[in-house]
C-alpha cells in the first residue's frame, strides 16, 4: 500500500513556497510519513522531490511561470502578490496540471493505494474516476467534499458541519497541522519588537495591529508578508518587511517579544501560532477559531476580546510572565510532525479496515 500525496498546482514543493500553508504541509508529508513506514509518491511541479521514494514531476518550472505570466499579463510576476491569486480551479494552471496528474496515477496507482489530497477539490477533475481511498488531508478550506477527511482543529470541523448541516461521521478526523520542529530555533534572548506574519489584508486583522502601533508608540512593529502594505503604514513605529521563507521565518519569529495573530475571521489553524510558539515566542490571539486550541490563555500567548486586552497581554509578556522555555516545550510535544505521523496513520490504517470489516473490525489504535 502506498500514499499518493497531491502536489499544489499554483507552487512547487519546496522550502521558496513553504509560506504557503497548503505548500508547506505537502512539503513535509513525505518524510514524516515515511517515517513510519508507508511509501509515498509525491506528484508536483519542477524537479524538487520532498522527500518521498518517488517523485512525479507534473509541469516543468518553466511552464508554471509562463501560465502565471499569462494569467497575470505581465512578463514580471510582482513576488509580493498573494500566491492565491493563482488559486483558481478553472485556470490553465489547475487544467493542465489535473489533465497531467490523471495520466500519472493511472499508470502509478494499484490496488489499495490511498490518494492524499491536500487541496480539496482542487483536484478532484484528476482524481473522480478512480476507486482508490481518497482523503482530504489537512481541511483549511471552506468546501470539503471527499468522505474521507481529516481536519486541522475541532473548531474548523464543527464549523463547517454546522455550515453544510451534516451528521457525525465515523471516518472525519481531526490532526492538527505538523511542523518539523529541527526549522525552528528557541530564542530565550528576544529583542523588544513586535512582529506580524501572514497575508496583508483587512480579514487577518491589521487593523488590530495598527490601533497596537498608535497606542504603543515607543514598540516596533513589523508587518511582513504578502499583499499591500500600505494601507497599514499609518504610524512611524510600523515597518514593512517583504515575504519570507525557510530558516528566515524562524529567525524573524524569534527575535520577536511576541507575534500578533488578530485574524477577524475564524483561522482553520494559523501556523505562524504554533511557528511562533516553537521559537519560545508568544502570540496575541482573537479569541475565537483555531486559537482556542493552540493558544492557551496566559501560558503561551493570549485570547483578546478588546484592543484593552491586547495591550494587557503585551504589558504581561514585557514583564516576562510568560516562560519561552515552556512555550516551545508545549509545541514540541503536540505539533512535531514524526509525532503526528502515528495519528495520520492510525487513520490510514482504520480506511484500510474498510477493505475487511468497515466499522465492524475488532482492531484496536489505542
Amino acid at each position: 500500500m502506498k500514499l499518493h500525496i497531491l502536489g499544489i498546482p499554483h507552487t512547487c514543493t519546496t522550502i521558496d513556497n513553504s509560506h504557503c500553508a497548503f505548500t508547506g504541509k505537502v512539503l513535509r508529508f513525505s518524510p514524516m510519513m515515511r517515517s513510519v513506514g508507508y511509501e509515498v509518491i509525491h506528484y508536483g511541479n519542477g524537479d524538487h522531490n520532498p522527500g518521498a521514494n518517488k517523485h512525479e514531476m507534473v509541469l516543468t518550472e518553466a511552464e508554471l511561470e509562463a501560465y502565471k505570466t499569462e494569467i497575470m499579463g505581465s512578463s514580471e510576476i510582482d513576488r509580493s502578490v498573494f500566491h492565491g491569486t493563482f488559486a483558481k480551479v478553472d485556470n490553465i494552471i489547475y487544467s493542465e496540471f489535473n489533465k497531467r496528474l490523471k495520466e500519472l496515477l493511472r499508470h502509478n496507482l494499484e490496488d489499495r493505494d490511498i490518494i492524499c489530497c491536500p487541496f480539496g477539490v482542487a483536484h478532484e477533475a484528476a482524481i473522480s474516476e478512480f476507486n482508490n481511498l481518497k482523503v482530504e488531508t489537512g481541511i483549511g478550506y471552506n468546501e470539503p467534499y471527499l468522505p474521507y477527511r481529516i481536519y486541522e482543529t475541532f473548531s474548523w470541523y464543527q464549523l463547517i458541519a454546522g455550515k453544510t448541516g451534516a451528521q457525525g461521521n465515523n471516518y472525519w478526523f481531526v490532526i492538527p497541522n505538523y511542523f518539523d520542529i529541527t526549522e525552528w530555533d528557541l530564542c530565550l534572548k528576544p529583542s523588544k519588537k513586535v512582529v506580524y506574519l501572514g497575508r496583508l489584508q483587512d480579514d487577518k486583522g491589521l487593523q488590530v495591529v495598527v490601533e497596537i502601533a498608535k497606542h504603543r508608540p515607543d514598540l516596533d512593529i513589523t508587518i511582513c508578508g504578502q499583499g499591500n502594505p500600505a494601507p497599514y503604514l499609518l504610524y512611524p513605529n510600523i515597518t514593512y518587511k517583504a515575504p519570507i521563507h525557510g530558516k528566515e521565518r524562524s529567525e524573524y519569529l524569534g527575535n520577536a517579544m511576541c507575534t500578533l495573530m488578530p485574524t477577524i475571521y475564524n483561522e482553520p489553524f494559523g501556523g505562524v501560532t504554533i511557528e511562533s510558539h516553537l521559537c519560545g515566542t508568544p502570540v496575541l490571539s482573537t479569541p475565537y477559531g483555531s486559537f482556542v486550541e493552540t493558544i492557551e490563555h496566559g501560558f503561551n500567548g493570549y485570547r483578546c476580546h478588546t484592543l484593552g486586552d491586547f495591550l494587557a497581554g503585551l504589558d504581561n509578556i514585557e514583564k516576562g510572565l510568560l516562560n519561552r522555555e515552556e512555550i516551545r516545550k508545549y509545541a514540541v510535544e503536540n505539533f512535531d510532525m514524526y509525532v503526528l505521523a502515528h495519528k495520520f496513520s492510525q487513520v490510514f490504517q482504520r480506511l484500510l479496515d474498510l477493505y475487511e470489516g468497515g466499522w465492524y473490525s475488532t482492531r484496536r489504535y489505542f
